[in-house]
């Protein structure tokens, strides 16, 4: 999957912490501003998971020929629903949220099992700065995937979003939890050591806060940020002295 291939593009720059512009980018998407047509807002196409179970079951009944034709050209529904959701990453790259959000739909559609639509949709409501609907869905793929360390890492800077919002979903000690959980699979995601950076930084520990982003520059440089390290130097002075 994209370890995600977008990694270094998104993490490598976001706005100021405290008065940021975009949100905390997660490690499965980047931004890529890119105009699209405009759409109807009240298509279900373009509403996360068709908006309902009620439509999901209709939309299932109305595409009787869809399934037909994935049938013919995939091994198996599972296959097809892969397909869509890559295509929704690629899509989701362009800045197309809209088409991207249809892709995932599809993708779901055809396999109610694919972390990926979950994922990718989740992914866009963050984007749009819906968190509350973005942290669901993201949990619904976890649900899925309950061990894999970067879709925690997603759900983790999402609750960071929420805490900083003070929106619903703002347990920064669930936040915590997923980033120790993610990073005892895997100590070596640069990513993973960055957002527990910011989620220290958020709770004042500045000392924390510069341990791990001090672990972060240690394992790949390219993904510090020099507008959060600024706001870090503003608050603690760099412990061991590598940043002025």
């Amino acid at each position: 999957m994209k370890q995600l291939i977008y990694i270094f593009i998104l993490s490598s720059s976001f706005q100021s912490l405290l008065a940021q512009v975009q949100p905390i980018p997660l490690a499965s998407t980047k931004e890529a501003p890119k105009k699209e047509l405009a759409v109807d807002s009240q298509d279900v196409k373009y509403i996360p998971l068709f908006g309902s179970k009620k439509i999901v079951d209709e939309q299932i009944l109305k595409s009787k020929e869809f399934f037909a034709q994935c049938e013919q050209n995939f091994k198996d529904r599972a296959e097809a629903s892969k397909f869509f959701a890559e295509r929704g990453w690629e899509y989701l790259s362009e800045g197309l949220l809209d088409t991207a959000t249809y892709r995932f739909n599809l993708s779901f559609l055809l396999d109610q099992n694919n972390v990926e639509a979950y994922w990718g949709l989740g992914s866009i409501s963050y984007q749009r700065k819906n968190y509350e609907e973005s942290a669901k869905l993201l949990r619904k793929g976890l649900a899925l995937a309950p061990e894999n360390p970067t879709l925690m890492i997603d759900v983790a800077t999402v609750q960071l979003a929420c805490f900083k919002e003070q929106k619903k979903c703002d347990d920064i000690d669930d936040a915590l939890m997923l980033l120790d959980k993610s990073l005892k699979i895997d100590s070596t995601n640069a990513n993973g050591w960055l957002k527990y950076a910011i989620a220290e930084f958020q709770l004042e520990h500045y000392d924390k806060a510069w341990e791990y982003f001090h672990k972060c520059r240690i394992l790949d440089i390219t993904f510090l940020d020099m507008n959060f390290l600024q706001e870090l130097i503003a608050k603690k002075e760099d412990p061991l002295g590598v940043f002025k």
